[in-house]
């Protein structure tokens, strides 16, 4: 029995290969962003537990120079959450379009998978009535053969 062979597999196949692409450069950037929010994450633990440990040092005795180590650290933790987020911002929009792209490469598949599939049913359907026609023809040629030598059926 002969095989379906779908005209535009090639092209299926560099749809599908689009669609992968789209799929790793959208995991890199969610992997990025899930990076800065341990970041920003692991930062404001260690402001808390810094502030926790200051708050701890201002009784009894004042260690001026531990306030302003406190400050100083706080200042550039700070500055650095503020440009963290300024870039998570900035790669929000990017996963925004990384995803519109997938979705866009997986519409393009799979209206190609519904093309190749439909006409897979044609083809089953045209390969059905081949093979009945086929049938009809073996049936009709044994009972001409019967009838020319007489026979009953």
């Amino acid at each position: 029995m002969p095989r379906f062979r779908f005209k535009l597999d090639v092209l299926l196949k560099h749809r599908a290969s689009e669609e992968e692409l789209c799929q790793r450069d959208l995991a890199r950037l969610l992997r990025s962003r899930m990076i800065f929010e341990d970041e920003l994450r692991r930062m404001q633990q260690t402001i808390s537990q810094s502030k926790h440990q200051l708050g701890q040092s201002l009784l009894g005795k004042v260690e001026i120079s531990r306030v302003a180590e406190f400050a100083s650290y706080s200042g550039q933790t700070t500055m650095r959450g503020h440009q963290i987020v300024n870039k998570m911002a900035e790669l929000e929009q990017h996963i925004l379009i990384a995803r519109e792209k997938l979705l866009e490469a997986t519409k393009k598949r799979k209206a190609l998978e519904l093309l190749r599939d439909k006409q897979k049913a044609e083809w089953i359907a045209a390969e059905n009535k081949r093979e009945t026609a086929e049938l009809d023809e073996i049936a009709t040629q044994k009972y001409a053969r019967v009838m020319a030598m007489g026979g009953n059926v």
